[in-house]
C-alpha cells in the first residue's frame, strides 16, 4: 500500500506514530485513518 505523506490522512497517520500525541488527538486520528482506508482503499 502506499504511503501517505502529508495532508490530512498523513497528519493522522503521524499523530498515531507519534508517542507523545494525546488519546484524544489519537482517536481522532484513527477514525479519520479508518474511514480513508474504507473509502478509498476497499476493493
Amino acid at each position: 500500500m502506499a504511503v501517505h505523506h502529508g495532508g490530512k490522512v498523513g497528519g493522522a497517520a503521524k499523530t498515531l506514530a507519534s508517542k507523545t500525541s494525546s488519546k484524544a488527538a489519537k482517536s481522532k486520528a484513527g477514525t479519520t485513518l479508518a474511514n480513508h482506508k474504507a473509502k478509498s482503499h476497499s476493493k
